[in-house]
């Protein structure tokens, strides 16, 4: 019965738009740059919730104190992940294996 509930809910995945990728659960992780969808350990993060990621570090950031070394610490690490996230979307389209 596992693998018929598995199935079944790869099949309401793919019908919800993840496509041929819904067992995202034991394949590597890729980013679909046509629909703006990451698919990354089991999850569907789609281009609205990462617009959300972006706009969150962005806030974080500014709210650093530049003067307070911990705070300048905080202030790179969010302003890596905004980095991060903006090299992933203006990447290549991964290639499925």
């Amino acid at each position: 019965m596992g693998d018929t509930r598995t199935d079944l809910i790869n099949q309401l995945a793919a019908s919800m738009g993840a496509g041929d990728y819904a067992k995202t659960r034991f394949e590597e992780s890729r980013y679909d740059p046509d629909t703006g969808t990451l698919y990354c350990d089991g999850y569907v993060i789609s281009k609205t919730v990462i617009e959300e990621a972006i706009q969150h570090f962005n806030l974080m950031q500014k709210k650093c104190d530049m003067n307070d070394p911990a705070s300048r610490h905080m202030a790179l690490i969010y302003k890596t992940a905004i980095e991060g996230i903006k090299r992933l979307k203006e990447s290549k389209p991964d290639i499925p294996k």
